[in-house]
């Protein structure tokens, strides 16, 4: 027990240590926290311009009412919390890349001022709702450079899904669900025997025995969210070439069809085997829910493994013939 606390407290001494050493080495707090200010001051009473669901003049407020109107949106409480943790891991090189004053970086905060405005004018928070990162992000290079803008772009890069889209995703999620329904009811047929009818987004079994309706919730913003962004962190922080990381986000499409598929499917095959009953079992437990995010993380890092392996054969072969002696001729 002792020996706990003394470990405890040496973790909390260095924790201490290292943010002591963040805050001096990091110049013009001053500058950047009153221009912060100043911007969110803005937001707060200038922010929101709807005032038919929730009567606020801040964007903020009307985040906040977002994220708690449906579990769909709920993450983008959770996400400034990770982009200071991913700030935080990369503090070394934050810390080392030389900063100074950028005026460009008023570009960003104009252009920033000016999607606000067209946002606020339209009655568009979500528009207003990446104007104000991207001011933010402005505000941090004309506070200390070009350098910093480099290194801290993937942090920022997550405030994307700060935005609230569960009410305007059905465009991007019906087509998943729809072919995640059919890749389902495919893989009962041919694969497991299964006689289940598919009628756009619901799959039902042929005698009435029970009936499912693939709604959003399963196979739509929900899932391709949490597997967009697991995708998206795991790319920008293994790779440092462009076109690989943008590979690995992209897979999220299709990773997030399979875990539905691979859901669906598990619903199906209770309710056949079992009754239906056990098949609503498996499809409002929200452990068994979490299985199908398995084979997605494994596929995607199946995907790094063999994105670092493509790369690893040319360096090997690269380095073999740089370090083969020569022979006279």
């Amino acid at each position: 027990m002792i020996a706990e606390t003394r470990s405890a407290n040496r973790g909390a001494a260095s924790l201490r240590s290292d943010f002591e050493q963040v805050w001096r080495g990091t110049p013009d707090k001053g500058l950047f926290f009153g221009l912060l200010a100043a911007w969110v001051v803005l937001f707060h009473f200038l922010g929101n311009s709807t005032f038919g669901y929730t009567k606020t003049g801040s964007l903020f407020g009307w985040l906040s009412y977002c994220y708690k109107a449906t579990a769909d949106d709920e993450h983008g409480f959770l996400i400034p919390f990770v982009v200071l943790g991913l700030f935080w891991w990369k503090r070394e090189q934050l810390l080392s890349a030389p900063k100074r004053h950028w005026w460009p970086g008023l570009l960003l905060l104009a252009f920033g001022l000016l999607l606000h405005a067209t946002g606020f004018m339209v009655q568009q928070p979500r528009v207003s709702t990446i104007a104000f990162f991207i001011g933010l992000y402005g505000l941090t290079g004309l506070t200390w450079g070009p350098q910093w803008l480099r290194a801290s772009f993937f942090p920022f890069f997550l405030f994307i899904f700060c935005l609230p889209l569960s009410a305007v995703a059905e465009t991007v999620t019906f087509p998943l669900r729809l072919l995640a329904t059919r890749i389902t009811s495919t893989i009962c047929h041919v694969v497991l025997g299964i006689n289940v009818i598919q009628d756009g987004t619901r799959i039902f079994d042929a005698n009435g025995a029970y009936q499912y309706e693939v709604a959003a919730a399963c196979s739509g913003i929900r899932s391709l969210t949490a597997i967009f962004a697991l995708t998206t962190i795991y790319g920008f922080t293994t790779f440092k070439s462009l076109w690989r990381t943008l590979l690995v986000i992209a897979s999220a499409f299709p990773l997030a069809v399979a875990a539905n598929v691979l859901r669906l499917t598990s619903i199906i095959v209770a309710s056949e085997v079992f009754n239906p009953a056990a098949g609503k079992l498996v499809h409002e437990s929200g452990w068994i829910s979490l299985l199908p995010y398995v084979p997605a993380i494994i596929g995607m890092l199946f995907l790094g493994h063999w994105l670092r392996e493509n790369r690893l054969p040319r360096q090997t072969a690269q380095a073999s013939v740089m370090s083969a002696p020569a022979h006279p001729l």
